[in-house]
């Protein structure tokens, strides 16, 4: 389509009558129209930036502090702040724990500064502690339905093993479901969490709004809508120490159980006597 993806440079031309009546064209000065907006270092009408417009080199994220600005403030718009709800000492106990024991132990005595802590964390603490990441699709034009039949088959597996298993799935939606975990894997490189243990979290789909709808004309003046849905995909991907966590939690589940009592083992409610009363 064009030399690259940066930018294009277009040409404004101006048209006018001349007194003989032809229409002539005049070619003015190059104007710059990136497909960034104004977002990129290379737009303006300035000499520096139409020569480096002009170059060969593509705009990117890497390469501009403009576009890696706005990236940083949209994500950071998104990002759950842990300082609002989590204390910096639960969260350096946090670090220890781990530390010492590959993964998260609750409820563990940890020795920081010369003192004992007893560590005890909920379920959303220790989510918001944990590494994970959030991964979500563009608009796709497809149903729910057809999408959650898609996601079942993958639900809890390994990021790459669903990515293979995908990746051979004649259905649309597990190409789509592909691109999104591909996305995942990549913000995973980027925090330096290992690609080979993270695992499908949790994986749901949800419509997107703002359907386009158009008539359906039947026979004898009757008619109707038809409507084209459009979804999004969204998954949370964790690491192997919540799975490790998880394993742990249910070995001490089972180890803590009490023995199974057949038959009833609660207190009478009537008063015992050594003798029948007739």
């Amino acid at each position: 389509m064009f030399g690259r993806l940066s930018s294009v440079v277009r040409t404004s031309t101006i048209r006018y009558v001349s007194p003989i009546g032809r229409i002539q064209q005049i070619h003015t000065t190059p104007r710059l129209a990136s497909l960034f907006g104004e977002i990129t270092q290379k737009t303006g009408g300035d000499d520096k930036k139409l020569e480096a417009a002009a170059s060969d080199e593509p705009v990117t994220v890497e390469n501009d502090e403009t576009l890696q600005k706005y990236h940083f403030e949209e994500a950071s718009k998104k990002q759950i702040k842990i300082d609002k709800y989590i204390t910096p000492l639960k969260k350096t106990l946090f670090e220890l724990n781990v530390s010492q024991n590959g993964f998260f132990k609750n409820n563990h005595v940890i020795q920081h500064d010369g003192k004992s802590y007893r560590l005890s964390l909920t379920e959303k603490e220790i989510d918001m502690l944990e590494p994970s990441i959030y991964a979500t699709s563009y608009r796709i034009k497809s149903s729910m339905k057809k999408a959650t039949q898609v996601n079942r088959f993958v639900r809890g597996f390994n990021v790459k093993t669903a990515i293979n298993q995908l990746h051979f799935n004649p259905k649309k939606m597990a190409t789509e479901l592909e691109q999104v975990l591909k996305r995942g894997l990549e913000q995973a490189r980027i925090l330096g969490l290992d690609e080979d243990t993270m695992y499908i979290d949790s994986l749901w789909t949800g419509s997107d709004g703002d359907w386009r709808k158009r008539p359906d004309f039947k026979g004898r003046g009757r008619g109707g809508l038809i409507e084209h849905p459009y979804i999004h995909v969204k998954s949370i991907l964790k690491s192997n120490q919540t799975k490790l966590r998880k394993a742990w939690e249910k070995e001490q589940k089972i180890e803590n159980e009490k023995p199974v009592m057949f038959l009833n083992n609660e207190p009478l409610n009537f008063k015992v006597r050594p003798v029948y009363k007739w």
